[in-house]
């Protein structure tokens, strides 16, 4: 028996299978799909690779020697027949290797039975007083020292998984004498997640449900359909209309048809209330994918999808690639979200992963959104999906009315106040009413930057050219913090240029805000949710669950709480700074914008009492913000629609980025030129890359980051295959030494 093999971990040069012969021990079980040690290279390497396909020795080449099987890693198949033709399809769509592709389809199998690494503080007073006075450099080992405190000793694959860090972070901390490790013995049963299971009584769809629900029907469950084609359909449906009851029960009449459901959602925080009602639904039937779980309960439930206890699937992004058998539906649910694009090899999006699924199984796609991206509302236009509307909320209850507040007539009125009196006012009066509040910035942390108000100077990060943004403690203890590299400073006592100690704080952030509310309001209760109140693997549902038990009058977050909750008490929504999602230097912060101010004020009016909707700005008259405030989708579209054409972006044409890194300034600028240089060649010898256009090489929007410099080269074609072919011939070709690059198609981030 032969079998053809692709490494696991290995170079885009030397990416491709190679032929090996099974010894007759490992024959039996040995399938295509399975993962196994292999000899490989001049010194017989012992490597991992995947099993593309197995056949039996070919007649004539008895004579033919090849290198034998070591072991069969995995017993039996970890991927699919149809996921090893999509890793195909990802290696030529996203010029990664097979190994990138395979590798996020299966989950690492934990070391059940065998010692596993542990994680411990060596001294836990010393290392709450260097936390305290602020001696600990990185966010990420603030955040394990601040679990471990917590916790005690600890698998260190949790510490990992819940605190987002790298080993280097432990090992770090471990020079540092902080952390020391351990082993246990065995692997421990994994604690329940924060998946909880609501019953439901049933629902009763409207007429505009009902026409969805038979439209996707008719779409999935058509048998004469030809099998090769794209089914997709766009459930178009204002905030609060229903779209989650319409994926249901489509699953139903999916899973009694024999066949899968998976449904995707595109934040990890909309994850337990989605999953609380499928397994409410479903019951066992559901299994739930995203990186929050622990990798033991990753593992468990990919086991459980892979041997058939599960057929429904919910999850984040990375659960598109699900191993589920005869895949009757697929659902986005939020589809215009940017969560679903990886900014890491493969940088493949998720909607794009699903189309091709979807044909592969003869499945429909249901894309669902109350603002979709500018892209897919095109498509269905142009009649290349099923445009399927629901214009009025599923409970009866009427939109909230929307106000534009202009900030500077605020200003003018003597409010120099971070709320408008209106806001404030109404929060006041739904509270005197038992109602609930919510508050949306898209800004963490407490003040944006520090600015020296006699010389000008801004606090700026060594290692990153953006400014760092101050934090607070719960204690009140302030810090400064870098979002892109974590790194941590003190708040400085004067300007380190002028020595004045005029500092001003500009930009509020959740905390200040949080801060503020209850100085306004000393009665009343807050809740926030941003990135640094949900570091745990349960946080997202501790945190809703309580504002949904009414233990908070008011909930204080950035985009986790704008879009997919639905909390009928709250009656009340602000959105602050509403313009400062505006000038982002990309060509969708408009749309962004837009889809963020509604998806916000969707949250209010959910229940029977009136909601009202109060939109903080300076810039009111942008047309993000005037649609956004109508809740008129249409409108908005047919403005941006005309700026896209005219620019070239999408949908009527594919952008590309090329970005070079390096730790020498020179060196970056000087792969930058070389490299376009090279995609030019390329495009004259190529045929088929007429048309391509490569902007000359500029320096990234954030020039240097984690101490490297950053240039990068904006391409433009009129079709994706276009810039594939590109790419994957540019990744053929050498680097210029000390430099690395990643390219990207259809970025969702120009910085």
């Amino acid at each position: 028996m032969l079998v053809r093999c692709v490494l696991k971990e290995c170079r885009r040069s030397f990416d491709r299978a190679y032929t090996y012969e099974v010894p007759a021990p490992l024959c039996d079980g040995m399938a295509a799909g399975c993962l196994v040690s292999v000899p490989f290279g001049a010194g017989n390497r012992k490597t991992e690779a995947f099993v593309l396909d197995v056949e039996p020795a070919e007649s004539g080449k008895e004579d033919a020697t090849y290198k034998s099987v070591i072991e069969n890693l995995s017993g039996g198949p970890v991927l699919r027949p149809d996921q090893i033709r999509l890793g195909s399809f990802m290696r030529d769509r996203y010029y990664c290797t097979y190994g990138d592709a395979f590798r996020t389809m299966c989950p690492p199998r934990p070391a059940k039975g065998r010692s596993v690494r542990t994680v411990f503080l060596e001294d836990p007073p010393e290392a709450a007083t260097m936390l305290s006075e602020g001696l600990l450099k990185k966010i990420g080992q603030i955040r394990v020292v601040e679990m471990l405190l917590e916790t005690g000793e600890t698998l260190l694959t949790d510490v990992l998984s819940s605190c987002h860090v790298s080993r280097s972070t432990i090992d770090t901390l471990s020079r540092m004498r902080v952390v020391g490790s351990g082993k246990a013995r065995s692997m421990p049963e994994a604690p329940e997640t924060e998946d909880g299971e609501e019953r439901q009584a049933a629902f009763v769809p409207n007429e505009e449900q009902r026409e969805a629900i038979a439209a996707i029907d008719a779409l999935a469950l058509d048998a004469s359909a030809p099998g090769d084609r794209l089914r997709e359909a766009l459930l178009f449906g204002i905030t609060g209309s229903g779209k989650t009851e319409v994926y249901l029960h489509c699953a139903r009449h999916i899973l009694d048809a024999g066949r899968s459901v998976l449904i995707l959602v595109p934040e990890i925080s909309l994850t337990p209330q989605m999953v609380s009602r499928i397994r409410g639904r479903f019951g066992d039937l559901a299994a739930v994918m995203h990186s929050r779980l622990t990798p033991r309960d990753r593992y468990a439930q990919w086991r459980r999808v892979m041997d058939g206890s599960a057929r429904v699937v919910v999850g984040a992004r990375s659960a598109v690639f699900a191993p589920l058998e005869n895949i009757g539906l697929i659902v986005i649910d939020e589809e215009q979200e940017s969560t679903y694009k990886s900014e890491t090899t493969p940088r493949y999006h998720a909607r794009t992963v699903a189309r091709y699924r979807a044909i592969q199984h003869g499945a429909a796609l249901v894309l669902g959104s109350a603002t979709p991206a500018v892209e897919t509302y095109y498509l269905a236009e142009a009649g290349r999906s099923r445009l399927l509307r629901l214009t009025q909320r599923a409970a009866g209850a009427a939109i909230a009315t929307a106000e534009v507040i202009d900030m500077r007539e605020e200003l003018q009125a003597g409010n120099p106040d971070i709320f408008s009196r209106s806001l404030r006012q109404a929060m006041q009066e739904a509270f005197a009413t038992g109602r609930q509040a919510l508050l949306f910035l898209n800004r963490r942390g407490h003040s944006g930057f520090l600015l020296c108000r006699a010389c000008g100077y801004v606090r700026r990060c060594l290692s990153c050219s953006v400014s760092m943004t101050l934090h607070k403690t719960a204690d009140g203890r302030a810090s400064m913090i870098c979002h892109y590299c974590g790194r941590v400073e003190p708040v400085p006592d004067k300007c380190p240029r002028c020595g004045n100690e005029a500092f001003g704080r500009f930009g509020a952030g959740t905390q200040q805000v949080e801060e503020r509310f209850l100085q306004v309001f000393p009665d009343s209760k807050a809740l926030r949710m941003d990135q640094d109140t949900t570091t745990g693997r349960i946080s997202h549902a501790d945190i809703l669950d309580r504002f949904g038990r009414g233990e908070s009058d008011v909930l204080i977050g950035t985009q986790m709480i704008a879009k997919g909750h639905d909390y009928p008490n709250v009656t009340v929504a602000g959105i602050l700074s509403a313009d400062l999602m505006m000038g982002m230097g990309d060509f969708r912060a408009g749309e962004r914008a837009f889809q963020l101010i509604t998806q916000a004020a969707g949250r209010a009016g959910r229940g029977q009492a009136a909601g009202k909707v109060y939109i903080q700005a300076y810039n009111t008259d942008d047309y993000a913000v005037q649609t956004a405030c109508r809740q008129d989708y249409e409108a908005f579209y047919r403005q941006e629609i005309v700026y896209r054409r005219t620019q070239g972006y999408p949908p009527f044409g594919v952008i590309g980025l090329v970005t070079l890194l390096s730790a020498d300034a020179s060196m970056a600028a000087g792969a930058a030129v070389e490299i376009s240089h090279r995609i030019r060649e390329i495009c004259a010898e190529m045929q088929g890359l007429e048309g391509i256009s490569v902007a000359d090489p500029a320096k990234a929007p954030v020039y240097r980051l984690r101490d490297r410099y950053r240039w990068r080269l904006v391409i433009r074609a009129a079709r994706e295959p276009q810039l594939s072919r590109l790419f994957s011939a540019l990744s053929e070709r050498p680097l210029p030494t000390d430099v690395s690059l990643s390219m990207d198609i259809d970025p969702f981030s120009l910085m």
